[in-house]
């Protein structure tokens, strides 16, 4: 995505960015920021520190029977 002047004079990364860098080159550093953290290792390092594997459902441990003597 490219980066836009905003009204305000400030700049955006892409069209629903917020207008927060005051110059055309800290947009677009942020905006190499955030591509190199999307291809570094893959997805691991995309995901949000929030967002965990699935839950596995526990494993209840087997009933016995009484059995015959």
């Amino acid at each position: 995505m490219p980066c836009y002047k905003c009204s305000n004079g400030k700049w955006k990364y892409g069209q629903r960015g917020n207008c927060q860098f005051d110059t055309l080159s800290a947009c677009q550093e942020a905006e190499q920021a955030i591509h190199a953290r999307e291809n570094a290792k893959g997805e691991n390092m995309a995901k949000k520190p929030y967002d965990k594997e699935p839950m596995k459902p526990e494993k209840k441990p087997d009933k016995k029977k009484p059995g015959k003597m």
